[in-house]
């Protein structure tokens, strides 16, 4: 299919002009053209994945689209709303944002954007406005692209050379493992909090992750609805768990050097000669990560799901996190374009755009040719999928618990005082904040 070739844009650095850009957008809704626009984060590959989409959207309807990409986009978002002049449509990095917004009357609901796609029943997100004495239900946001975060990568050959051919299937197991790599005087863990603007999240990754496969999917769901304390059973040891798998307490250079690495530098360590670090836990974007150090494109890593921790059976339960679209300017123009986003031909131009590396609830491993990437899609549609735990938190309680993290590897014995800070912090909360969004099973394949 031939597009039309939209218009070039530019990145915009300062806050102030983007924010003037979204302000001079928009058509009136009975025209059968007008202009959208998008405020999300995507740079590089991933924006350039995100433009395919755009184009096809643009040469299917008419419709310009103005895509504005920024680092924080939510305080790119906040000060639009305050300024009265929010984007047509916002792709949020936290979903709590969403339940944020909704409460305030910020959000366009979509029930009706969705009825004719049932496919797009697994991307919905559903929500009540909690500020109102009766809280009804709808259709408020689209999970546009899913990635999957029980996980671990590692690179085959360089594990087996030191002694571990396959991978573990118990948490004892993957203790085992760790500290046998961690006894030749190498490194086991790729091991990066330094995110900027915001520092700490993939060490509350490892926590959520361990909390699921300990303590199951109830604990974990009363965790993210705020009914369940930092300092009881399930979540300190999630937390035990975490440090001893690494060992933070003999092994504190390591922990505290990852403070200063970004996720991304330390994944790399896989694929060096000698290999600085043998498993990896993070999330299935890494993938981009590992096929840009790759020259032909491909690379030799795998991956094992995040075993059951206790005893209990958790194989079946994964968490993910979720981009989600939410309209906060209803116009017709707008509205296409979020019916848009939600549908099979636009998740289609974006897996292709991707060279594969993009994932959706609805998609279906043979869309996908690289052998490791469809066993991540195949996870996506099997079993129990449950929400970022931070992404449903509140930002207060989100922000105190990226911060502890930061601390607890520099400082373990201070587990126990950072867990009663996080309960004064969840404390200081209204239960408004908190989402009820619980885990769901993965969607059957649509065809």
């Amino acid at each position: 299919m031939r597009h039309r070739r939209r218009r070039s844009w530019t990145a915009l650095a300062l806050v102030t002009v983007l924010l003037a850009g979204t302000g001079l957008s928009g058509c009136s809704a009975d025209e059968p053209t007008g202009e959208v626009t998008v405020l999300a984060s995507w740079t590089g590959a991933e924006r350039a994945a995100f433009d395919a989409v755009l184009r096809g959207f643009e040469a299917e309807t008419g419709i310009h689209v103005d895509y504005q990409g920024h680092r924080d986009v939510s305080q790119v978002l906040q000060a639009g709303i305050e300024r009265g002049r929010p984007p047509d449509i916002a792709v949020l990095p936290r979903l709590n944002d969403v339940q944020r917004y909704v409460n305030e009357g910020q959000l366009r609901p979509l029930d009706e954007i969705v009825e004719g796609d049932a496919g797009a029943a697994a991307q919905v997100i559903r929500l009540a406005r909690k500020t109102q004495p009766v809280g009804l239900q709808r259709a408020y946001a689209v999970a546009v692209a899913t990635h999957l975060k029980s996980i671990f990568w590692y690179e085959p050959s360089a594990l087996a050379a030191v002694g571990h051919r396959q991978p573990p299937a118990t948490w004892a197991e993957l203790v085992a493992q760790s500290r046998g790599v961690a006894a030749g005087g190498r490194v086991p863990w790729c091991l990066g909090m330094s995110s900027p603007p915001v520092s700490g999240w993939p060490g509350t990754d490892w926590i959520e992750d361990i909390l699921l496969h300990q303590s199951g999917q109830a604990a974990y769901e009363r965790w993210t609805r705020g009914e369940l304390s930092w300092r009881t059973g399930p979540v300190r040891d999630a937390w035990v768990a975490w440090g001893d798998l690494l060992g933070v307490s003999s092994s504190p250079g390591t922990a505290r050097a990852s403070l200063f690495t970004t996720w991304a530098d330390a994944g790399s360590g896989l694929l060096t000669a000698p290999p600085g670090c043998y498993l990896n836990h993070q999330a299935s974007f890494v993938l981009r990560t590992y096929r840009d150090a790759m020259p032909d494109g491909g690379g030799p890593v795998d991956f094992f799901p995040t075993p059951p921790v206790g005893p209990s059976d958790t194989s079946s339960l994964q968490e993910v996190s979720d981009d989600i679209a939410a309209l906060f300017r209803d116009t017709g123009p707008a509205r296409e374009l979020m019916a848009y986003l939600a549908s099979e031909p636009a998740q289609r131009i974006w897996r292709e755009s991707s060279d594969e590396l993009f994932f959706s609830r609805r998609a279906r491993s043979g869309d996908y040719a690289d052998p490791v990437v469809a066993r991540v899609a195949r996870r996506l549609g099997t079993g129990t999928l449950c929400r970022d735990g931070s992404d449903l938190l509140p930002t207060a309680v989100a922000t105190a618990f990226e911060r502890a993290v930061l601390v607890y590897l520099q400082d373990p014995g201070r587990l126990d005082a950072l867990l009663a800070e996080l309960d004064a912090v969840r404390g200081s909360v209204p239960p408004a904040e908190y989402m009820n969004l619980g885990c769901e099973p993965a969607a059957p394949p649509t065809n």
